[in-house]
C-alpha cells in the first residue's frame, strides 16, 4: 500500500497516475458472506421475538381492535415472507416472492408505530421499532452482499 502511495505521489506532475490495485485485492473483502452469515439468523431471531412478544401484548393485554389487527398483520406477513424466502432459496418459487410480504410487514409496522405514537404503549412502540430495524438491517446487508 505504501508503494502505491509513493508511486502516485511521484507521478503527480505527470499526465498519468498509475495506481496498482494489487494491494487492494490482497486484503480480504469486508462484506464476505463467510464473515457475516451468522448475522442473518440473529436478525431473524430478533424480529421473530419482537413480533411475537408484541402480538402477545396486543392480544392478551386488552388493546384496541386496530392494535390487534396491525400486530396480527405484521406477524402473519413476516411469517409468509420467511416461508417464501426459504422456498425461494430451495428453488421452489421465484426469488422475489418474499418481497411483497416483507413490504406488507413493514407497512403494518409503520402503521402500528404511527398508531402508538401518542399512546402510553411504550412497549409496543419499542418492539415494533426493533422489529422494523431488524428487517431493514437484514435487507441492507443482503443488498450490500449481493452488490459487492
Amino acid at each position: 500500500m505504501a508503494s502505491v502511495c509513493l508511486l502516485a505521489a511521484s507521478n503527480v506532475n505527470g499526465s498519468h497516475i498509475d495506481l496498482s490495485s494489487k494491494a487492494l485485492l490482497q486484503s480480504p473483502p469486508m462484506l464476505d458472506a463467510r464473515i457475516w452469515w451468522p448475522l442473518f439468523p440473529l436478525l431473524l431471531l430478533i424480529v421473530i421475538v419482537c413480533l411475537t412478544w408484541a402480538l402477545v401484548i396486543a392480544v392478551r393485554g386488552g388493546q384496541d381492535r386496530r392494535t390487534r389487527w396491525l400486530q396480527v398483520g405484521a406477524f402473519s406477513c413476516y411469517f409468509l415472507a420467511a416461508v417464501s424466502a426459504i422456498a425461494s432459496e430451495r428453488g421452489v418459487v421465484s426469488a422475489n416472492l418474499h418481497r411483497p410480504f416483507s413490504l406488507a410487514t413493514q407497512l403494518c409496522l409503520l402503521l402500528a408505530l404511527l398508531h402508538h405514537w401518542q399512546t402510553p404503549h411504550r412497549t409496543l412502540r419499542w418492539l415494533n421499532a426493533v422489529a422494523w430495524g431488524g428487517i431493514l438491517a437484514d435487507t441492507a446487508l443482503h443488498v450490500l452482499m449481493v452488490r459487492h
